[in-house]
């Protein structure tokens, strides 16, 4: 076997699948080695036509199924009576894997009356013991194929269900972002006007001294540079062209208004703690840090009522870092509806500038860390 056969059949195969043709697979050799047979190679070549398929049942569940019954048949009039290997496993596992991996439902139960017939086929030709056929017997195959059937489709309903479940959710999720990512543009949009505003400002006040006062022009000349320069930087981080009606040409705001946040905060009937270290940042790394502060801050006043709360701002190796920890609730937590798409709206606004975000439980509370670049500075 080549390896590109080999990983290909890696692909269409689990370890499950794997271990239940190993062992019906055992089970048939061990047949053929111990019960005496007039042919036992013939045997134990039908075990293993039998349960070798199996590896790939999923992949290819028609084919599985006409084969083992396509084998069952041939073998049954071959061999008869002296047949010692019961196959009974193998069409129970091939039938619920066509009930669970066929979509159209009819297909699906004629499949589900292949081993059937195909067992009342073998029993006619003697395969286990009298030809003749009981009703109790048929009693006993239909009630074990009909409730294996059954079993499959319960399964593949439920798998069906999960799937449209998740790719709902994948939605909300992707419409969160994407909400929030038009928000954050927004806001960038409104520093970058704020930012060529001051250039205007400054330019046209270099302008008045150029003649009379060149050192003062210069010195606007120099803050018209450093502000546009900055505003170019915060223009890297637009996601769209927004409509003029959507901007607002007023500063949004920074790391300056934290303090604010922790008073709601501590209003709400929270012990918080507040520490900044960070001065020196572009106004879109100071907006998004604390737009982040403020989700999580609302998310422990919504989840973790009473919670004591510890904010820390911190600069250092070219990056920002926000990090809100809260403890246990002492409160009953709110009535809360809607999808709950805090923790992607603070990654999106993190990924959008450049940087990264984790939230999750720990031992004592909940944790959200998230990481800024801060190359872009003023």
């Amino acid at each position: 076997m080549t390896t590109t056969t080999a990983r290909t059949l890696w692909r269409w195969t689990t370890p499950l699948d794997l271990a239940i043709a190993s062992g019906i697979g055992v089970w048939a050799i061990l047949e053929a080695l111990l019960v005496p047979s007039a042919a036992p190679l013939r045997q134990l070549a039908f075990g293993l036509a039998i349960s070798a398929p199996l590896v790939v049942r999923r992949r290819f569940p028609v084919a599985v199924m006409l084969t083992f019954a396509a084998a069952l048949i041939a073998h049954a009039a071959v061999a008869g009576a002296d047949a010692t290997f019961n196959p009974f496993p193998s069409l129970l596992v091939a039938t619920f894997t066509v009930a669970e991996r066929i979509r159209p439902l009819w297909l699906a139960a004629l499949l589900g009356l292949v081993p059937i017939a195909t067992m009342l086929t073998a029993h006619l030709l003697g395969y286990f013991g009298s030809p003749g056929i009981e009703n109790a017997g048929v009693v006993f195959l239909v009630f074990f194929v009909a409730g294996t059937w059954a079993a499959g489709r319960v399964v593949r309903a439920r798998s069906l269900s999960l799937q449209r479940v998740a790719a709902g959710a994948d939605v909300q999720a992707t419409e969160a972002a994407a909400s929030e990512r038009r928000r954050i543009a927004r806001e960038l949009h409104d520093i970058v006007a704020h930012s060529l505003s001051i250039v205007t400002l400054q330019a046209a006040a270099a302008e008045q001294f150029l003649d009379r006062d060149p050192a003062r022009a210069r010195t606007h000349l120099e803050l018209t540079r450093n502000t546009a320069q900055s505003a170019l930087d915060e223009m890297r981080h637009l996601l769209e062209v927004l409509r003029e009606s959507d901007a607002s040409y007023a500063p949004q705001p920074g790391l300056s208004a934290l303090p604010a946040l922790i008073a709601d905060t501590e209003a709400a009937g929270h012990r918080c703690e507040l520490e900044i270290d960070s001065t020196n940042v572009s106004d879109g790394c100071a907006l998004a840090a604390y737009r982040i502060v403020q989700e999580a801050l609302t998310n422990v006043r919504k989840h973790a009522p009473g919670a004591d709360v510890r904010v820390a701002v911190h600069q250092g190796d070219g990056a920002l870092t926000v990090q809100v920890d809260n403890g246990p609730a002492t409160g009953t937590p709110p009535s809360i509806e809607g999808g709950g798409f805090g923790v992607p709206g603070m990654t999106e606004r993190a990924r959008v500038y450049g940087g990264t975000l984790a939230a999750g439980p720990t031992p004592t509370g909940w944790s959200v860390h998230a990481s800024l670049p801060t190359a872009v500075s003023r």
